[in-house]
């Protein structure tokens, strides 16, 4: 993943990572695939407990860190997002990679699909 968003963004890594990994993204940071500026904002991690962090890159190149728990967004916020999001899907600016679709009787490898770290979202047809 981090060869991809080093290849998508040009080589100087991208502005905003959103991910639900932290201990994984937090990685991707350290190595280039965040750019100068650039902000990761973590609302989950496949890692309990501490997560080590490389310091030096994200001082020297400015990189926000910001976290969340989405059960936990304030009522305005949470309506912000859900507006926002269905804005962006309707003018068609959001594209969604699915990584690997499983049928409603395949839900425990769905689950074990997202806990290996598969790539992409992880569809449940009904």
């Amino acid at each position: 993943m981090l060869e991809r968003l080093k290849a998508f963004s040009g080589g100087r890594g991208v502005d905003v990572i959103i991910d639900m990994d932290f201990a994984t993204a937090s990685q991707w940071v350290t190595q280039g695939g965040l750019a100068q500026h650039g902000q990761l904002i973590g609302y989950g991690s496949n890692v309990v407990g501490d997560i080590p962090l490389t310091f030096r890159p994200l001082l020297f190149n400015s990189l926000g860190l910001k976290f969340f728990l989405v059960y936990d967004l304030l009522p305005a916020d949470r309506t912000w997002c859900v507006n926002r999001t269905n804005e962006l899907l309707a003018a068609g600016q959001l594209q969604h990679t699915i990584g690997a679709r499983f049928s409603l009787d395949q839900i425990v490898q769905a689950h074990e699909a997202v806990e290996a770290g598969q790539l992409g979202n992880v569809v449940i047809d009904l």
